[in-house]
């Protein structure tokens, strides 16, 4: 019996380009305390660009609290429709980092989802 050493060739980037994404986080829950807890997800970088913050809430009420303290306008505000499911998107670049927050089961009725839509029609 041999035996062998195997080397990996994966080049994992550390935890410690993730920093700036958690600071930000940290941030916005030191001003913000009140806000709702959301599912958090930091993407590694990629690219050449900073690490992503996304923050999923689980209501469209929630979804406005954290979009007004990011301070994104709600012509801002994306309305996607597909395969069933409808979901309000919107993004933020706080200290270099992306934030995406989303809420996903927007209860609309066919009428509603066939309906055109432009940012004039959205009001605060």
């Amino acid at each position: 019996m041999t035996t062998e050493t195997t080397h990996h060739t994966d080049h994992a980037s550390p935890v410690s380009v993730q920093r700036s994404a958690v600071q930000v986080l940290a941030d916005l829950i030191d001003q913000h305390p009140e806000l709702p807890a959301a599912h958090v997800t930091i993407y590694k970088p990629f690219g050449g660009k900073a690490a992503d913050l996304h923050l999923s809430v689980d209501t469209p009420h929630r979804f406005e609290l954290w979009r007004t303290a990011l301070g994104i306008a709600p012509s801002d505000v994306a309305l996607y429709v597909y395969a069933g499911d409808s979901w309000l998107a919107a993004q933020a670049i706080r200290a270099g980092i992306d934030i995406k927050i989303a809420t996903h089961g927007i209860a609309m009725t066919d009428e509603q989802v066939n309906a055109p839509r432009d940012a004039q029609g959205v009001t605060a």
